[in-house]
């Protein structure tokens, strides 16, 4: 418990610098802004960013990012209430009543128990999330080599078998990052391989302009081809904040949708749709009037919101605590603490203390920050949502091809960026899973160092590597995630090809019917 207090104590040392407080309130201003347009995530909203957070000090960088994935998980829910398009997947649900609402002239409810649900979910899941990642902070002192490789094996793996439709994609997706992470010099020989004889890729590829590739800019390239006519969708409202009969309803529903968040969060690859959806089926057994869920329920928007809110604290136990990231965004945070010189894994919080207190300090202050600003951003997002939203992505693909360039002032980075954009773009197009390729593209240097130096420590007996209990059971543990995948794309297949069959013989009956 003492560096519970400890780390909650230098956050709050670390938020009394001015303009720390500047760079969060930028971030929030941001993330609320992004999260408002449809198909914009945290992804895109943080890996436009991350080019322009070199010239800060890492903990501002650090700080900047969380926040606007503070505002993000907020902004996207404004859309998904006015016009009934949720910003994320994880806003579904929220679209689902907060529309209905709308639609029936209770605006400023549906948004008010948005903004209360956000709020004290992500306030509350700070201090869960520092409960969860100090225990893990002290299983460091007694990792080495062979247990560090379990752990980015962990990493490569859970996100494939938990987020990939197909296992056999998602593998695949994992195996082209690992390729793409081998570019480069040798880790251990320092010799030079697959450059292919270009001498930008002597020193390996950048993991940054790939990473943002793969996750933000397919995402954009993929948003272009939808276009949403606003004028015809948005409708007036009246933004009236709820009384404290109405919040006093939903609290019970924000309490058990910001543990299940936290918890859920933490676990790598589920993230926040997972916790939203699992929050809001749980909200429903245990509400009073389950029959108003999907026709209008501030209940299951309050537990759906908590839920995504608090899981932006979870999604930070594993990045932070095992150096796995607990999902795209935070894919994106890790290669940002890459090009600030920081190596991700189990020993970051030994070794480097201050990134844990400033993303504590960048989630807190952040939420406050919500608390005086949120409701106004609420009624002022409206207008946003009014932009033409092309221009908005194609603004947003400028923006990263600058901030990218501004690195190292290297064209060939932002030819990498496009490259994997259009990579990216095609797989998610073929369901491969761009979020594997990324997070092999982040882990593989590690994952391919701690391989060959803890066989180098075991003497190359490969049994004595993978015997050892950290290490045997961190590799069990993936395993089963890999069958657990498996088999889940096994029951999926036959699920599909019982209702092609049912569908092909009601077909069938209906044309002999009509003869």
């Amino acid at each position: 418990m003492d560096l519970f207090f400890n780390s909650l104590i230098q956050s709050l040392v670390i938020a009394a610098d001015p303009f720390l407080l500047i760079v969060i309130f930028a971030g929030v201003l941001w993330g609320c802004a992004a999260g408002a347009l449809p198909g914009v995530t945290s992804v895109i909203a943080i890996g436009v960013m991350v080019p322009f957070t070199f010239g800060m000090p890492p903990t501002y960088a650090v700080a900047f990012l969380v926040a606007i994935n503070v505002g993000v998980s907020f902004g996207n829910s404004i859309p998904a209430i006015l016009v009934g398009l949720p910003g994320t997947p994880s806003a579904v649900l929220t679209a689902l009543d907060g529309y209905t609402l709308h639609k029936q002239g209770k605006s400023g409810l549906a948004l008010g128990v948005t903004y209360y649900a956000s709020v004290f979910g992500q306030f509350l899941s700070i201090f869960l999330f520092l409960l969860m990642v100090v225990p893990l902070a002290q299983l460091t002192y007694v990792f080495l080599s062979p247990e560090l490789f379990a752990l980015y094996f962990l990493g490569t793996t859970a996100i494939i078998s938990l987020t990939s439709r197909n296992i056999l994609k998602g593998l695949a997706a994992a195996a082209f990052g690992l390729t793409i992470a081998t570019v480069g010099r040798d880790p251990l020989s320092a010799v030079t391989r697959f450059d292919f004889g270009l001498v930008e890729l002597r020193a390996g590829i950048e993991a940054v302009p790939v990473v943002i590739g793969l996750l933000a800019v397919s995402e954009l390239f993929r948003s272009m081809r939808h276009s949403f006519r606003w004028d015809a969708l948005a409708t007036t409202y009246t933004a009236t904040f709820p009384n404290l009969g109405e919040l006093r309803r939903v609290t019970p529903a924000v309490l058990l949708g910001t543990a299940i968040g936290s918890i859920v969060g933490a676990i790598p690859g589920l993230g926040g749709t997972a916790a939203a959806v699992l929050s809001y089926q749980q909200a429903r057994l245990m509400s009073k009037h389950p029959e108003e869920f999907g026709r209008g329920s501030t209940e299951g928007i309050a537990a759906n919101e908590a839920a995504q809110n608090a899981a932006q604290a979870g999604e930070m136990v594993p990045t932070f605590g095992l150096g796995i990231p607990g999902s795209g965004a935070m894919v994106v945070l890790l290669g940002a603490l890459l090009m600030h010189g920081f190596i991700p894994g189990p020993l970051l919080i030994i070794e480097a203390p201050e990134l844990l207190y400033a993303s504590v300090t960048g989630l807190l202050v952040a939420t406050v920050m919500l608390a005086l600003i949120g409701w106004s951003i609420a009624r002022l997002l409206l207008k946003l949502v009014t932009f033409d939203r092309s221009l908005v992505l194609v603004g947003a693909l400028l923006l990263t091809m600058v901030g990218t360039y501004s690195i190292d002032r290297s064209v060939f980075d932002v030819f990498l960026l496009i490259l994997f954009g259009v990579v990216g773009y095609f797989m998610l197009r073929y369901g491969y899973s761009t979020a594997g390729a990324a997070i092999a593209v982040v882990l593989g240097e590690g994952l391919e160092t701690n391989l060959r130096a803890g066989l180098l420590l075991m003497e190359g007996d490969i049994v004595a590597f993978l015997s050892r209990p950290w290490t045997a059971s961190i590799v069990l543990f993936s395993v089963i995630l890999l069958v657990y995948g498996t088999v889940n794309m096994l029951r999926l297949a036959r699920s599909e090809a019982a209702q092609r069959d049912i569908a092909l013989a009601a077909h069938i009956a209906k044309q002999e019917g009509a003869r």
